[in-house]
């Protein structure tokens, strides 16, 4: 590693042994340290603290964030508590109709300050750095701040979680320092989320919410070890299959399109290169199944995400869920492959931006928070100009063409293969830009493909709408883009990548 990255770096340096053992950067292997810390930690949340007051288990939260973050951020933490306070000030001190707006524009600034600081400063070996909590934090922070603001002006816009019930959902009061702070600093999704919402982690504290329960059911929550051993071993899966395939389709390849002498720019096909690109990007979500899947395993085993029963009496710990890894890699459009995606931030950008103000701008606000939240790359901007256009384009081909394929079993059939190879190369071709992050080699990339598909997506939008709407279309005409999953029918989504350079994990 060079001297920059090490002087960069202000987490722990005390397993560089392991990173130079392993060939790990140090600050990748503090992340796992602090994540399988986390893993058994929260194990003590399901029997000895059980029982504990709800005051000692904040407390416990709290300072076990606390140290994870400095552990892995060093000096850098003291923003993890920057942010909370400014916000807790402000949401003591603002009138409450503007709570959510004013708290919503600062954290955003100060976030913003720390994106353009690493944007500035960056270096290619440096994977890991405040922005990422900071950005799970600023989810918090808003979210609870409009809670509160419906819940005192009694508007009630919209409710951030789905506990449960309405009335348990809504934040009456404003939290004590102690609730306040342990939440924003929650070990269990300090370091890569997903958000948590207030009156969920509230529930998990005092363990009044148990969903799902019959009157067959036992009044307590069912052992969570089952999903906890189902995503320790997918979140494992996906590191061993990143470790594989990173060194033989690395993305910083496609970099070599900016110049024209390369191999890549003279001799790779359009669809040769679709097909790294694809395999290229696969490599990265990995690191995002990992984290998130781990991440999720950390709250299951703490007793947090369970989520009532199926029809069959399967308990369900999907609550927290950030990702459904088969619904994005086997969706047969790009609707559910989004949905699928950073579940609990499209929940958060609904809460936020979808359902505040007028209709005619819901999709501009949603876009334009969701780049801004994530930084100030270009590739994050590219990315969000093709998801948006193919959102549009989607519905409008789907409403057209899709009633076509239904006449026969065989055309079903057939639609369904195509529209599963289109929607992958609709995703690769729109998200390696948010990897790529810099103007450059993105442009090459599109000129490589002539921006072939920017023009069939702005061509797919003229298509005239047609008079008969199924009852799905119909159903979700009231949305701008409607983009519910299966498995989170009310949440609305917008495509969320986070990425950096080279392939790099900006873990959030």
């Amino acid at each position: 590693m060079s001297t920059t990255y090490y002087d960069y770096y202000d987490g722990s340096k005390i397993f560089l042994f392991v990173s130079n053992r392993i060939g790990l950067p140090i600050d990748l292997v503090n992340f796992l340290i602090a994540q399988i810390a986390a893993l058994c930690l929260a194990r003590l949340f399901r029997k000895p603290l059980k029982l504990a007051s709800p005051e000692f288990r904040h407390s416990v939260c709290l300072v076990i964030g606390l140290i994870m973050g400095y552990f892995c951020f060093g000096k850098q933490a003291i923003h993890l508590s920057v942010l909370p306070m400014l916000s807790y000030t402000l949401l003591k001190t603002v009138p409450q109709h503007l709570m959510g707006n004013v708290i919503l524009a600062v954290s955003m600034l100060y976030l913003s300050c720390l994106h353009l600081h690493r944007q500035i400063y960056h270096t290619a070996d440096y994977t890991l750095d405040i922005t990422g909590p900071l950005m799970v934090i600023t989810q918090r922070v808003t979210s609870l701040a409009y809670s509160l603001q419906d819940s005192l002006t009694k508007k009630e816009i919209n409710s951030n979680s789905t506990s449960c019930s309405t009335e348990k959902s809504v934040v009456e009061k404003t939290p004590s320092p102690l609730e306040y702070f342990a939440y924003t600093l929650a070990f269990q999704t300090l370091m890569c989320g997903p958000v948590v919402f207030y009156s969920d982690y509230i529930n998990f504290i005092e363990g009044t919410c148990v969903e799902g329960v019959g009157k067959d059911k036992s009044s307590t929550e069912p052992s969570p070890r089952r999903a906890v051993i189902y995503k320790v071993g997918g979140s494992v899966a996906a590191a061993v299959l990143y470790l594989t395939l990173a060194k033989k389709y690395p993305l910083t390849v496609l970099e070599e399109l900016t110049d024209p002498t390369s191999e890549v720019s003279r001799s790779w096909s359009a669809v040769y290169l679709l097909w790294y690109a694809y395999l290229s990007t696969l490599v990265v979500r990995c690191k995002y199944y990992h984290a998130w899947l781990l991440s999720e395993a950390i709250c299951n085993n703490s007793g947090m995400g369970f989520n009532g029963y199926d029809n069959d009496g399967t308990p369900k710990w999907d609550k927290m869920s950030n990702i459904d890894v088969f619904g994005f890699e086997l969706a047969q459009n790009f609707r559910t492959a989004v949905a699928s995606w950073n579940k609990n931030t499209n929940a958060w950008l609904r809460g936020v931006a979808y359902s505040r103000g007028g209709a005619a701008f819901r999709t501009a606000r949603v876009y334009m928070l969701s780049a801004v939240w994530h930084g100030f790359y270009p590739g994050y901007y590219m990315t969000f100009f093709a998801g948006g256009i193919f959102t549009v384009a989607a519905r409008n081909v789907r409403t057209v063409v899709r009633p076509m394929f239904l006449e026969s079993r065989p055309k079903k059939i057939f639609y369904d293969l195509l529209t599963f190879i289109t929607t992958r190369v609709a995703m690769t071709y729109a998200t390696v830009p948010f990897i790529l992050l810099h103007l450059g080699p993105s442009l090459a990339f599109y000129g490589k493909l002539y921006y072939s598909l920017h023009f069939i997506a702005l061509g797919a939008m003229l298509l005239p709408s047609s008079k008969r709407r199924s009852p799905s279309a119909a159903q979700s005409n009231h949305e701008l883009p409607q983009l519910s999953s299966k498995s989170n029918k009310d949440n609305f989504s917008i495509h969320e990548m986070n990425g950096d350079s080279n392939g790099n994990l900006k873990i959030s």
